[in-house]
């Protein structure tokens, strides 16, 4: 029974002491914030948890992932035309140096629009040091959800507008720019720690809000039929940061 016990005890500080160990040699920076962003009539107001990994020799940068919930709100946008295929005509990483095809943009206006987006993000950070860091974030998958809006879509053939109704995208997917699918966010920024555990951000946010029409309302010059529409607001972000000890 005896020398159970010291089996016991000695796997329990062997495991304790590796575990040490690790730690030591993969730090972590877990933290949660709190952001806003505020474009023109429209905001997202998020909440994120973040698991970032420090890594190469110095630990000055950070990689990891994250669960981010946000809300937008906007009123009286004009969600345009969202597949690549129909706005560049082309899915390829060149959809990113690619001029829009103007006969295939529609847009529906929406007076009111409410998207609520649940994603896993990606994060990257670098500290320059104990007190201040940047970061990039972006959003990977996840869903959307929020009410049914009405609003007046506008064809390039049509002089007057036809009412219509619209939901969140429910999928969402990164991709390479508008093959993007529903609604993602992203955060450029820097932070500052006034402490071991709290912190505040300053940067930039972007945010795609994406509907679907309850049918394919829209036809291009071509025969395609479409039902997503995107709306991208570039705001101010600032946000409030807790670290996890």
């Amino acid at each position: 029974m005896k020398q159970n016990l010291i089996l016991i005890f000695s796997i329990l500080f062997l495991s304790a002491e590796a575990s040490a160990q690790q730690k030591a040699k993969r730090p972590v920076d877990r933290f949660a914030d709190f952001s806003v962003g505020i474009g023109r009539s429209q905001a997202a107001v998020s909440l994120a948890y973040v698991h970032n990994w420090k890594v190469l020799k110095r630990k000055k940068w950070e990689i990891g992932f994250g669960a981010r919930f946000t809300s937008y709100f906007g009123s009286n946008h004009y969600f345009r035309t969202a597949p690549a295929k129909l706005t560049s005509g082309k899915t390829d990483p060149t959809v990113l140096f690619s001029d829009d095809i103007d006969a295939n943009i529609d847009s529906v206006l929406f007076p009111k629009a409410q998207v609520n987006s649940f994603n896993i993000s990606l994060n990257f950070g670098y500290n320059f040091s104990k007190k201040f860091s940047a970061g990039l974030n972006i959003d990977a998958v996840g869903f959307s959800f929020g009410g049914k809006q009405s609003g007046t879509y506008y064809g390039n053939n049509f002089a007057t507008g036809v009412p219509v109704s619209a939901k969140p995208t429910v999928f969402n997917l990164l991709l390479i720019s508008d093959n993007d699918k529903g609604s993602l966010n992203s955060e450029l920024f820097g932070k500052y720690k006034w402490n071991n555990s709290w912190g505040v951000k300053l940067g930039i946010q972007f945010y795609f809000a994406e509907y679907k029409t309850d049918t394919k309302v829209q036809t291009t010059p071509g025969g395609d039929m479409n039902d997503r529409f995107r709306k991208k607001m570039l705001g101010a972000g600032i946000g409030v940061t807790y670290n996890f000890k």
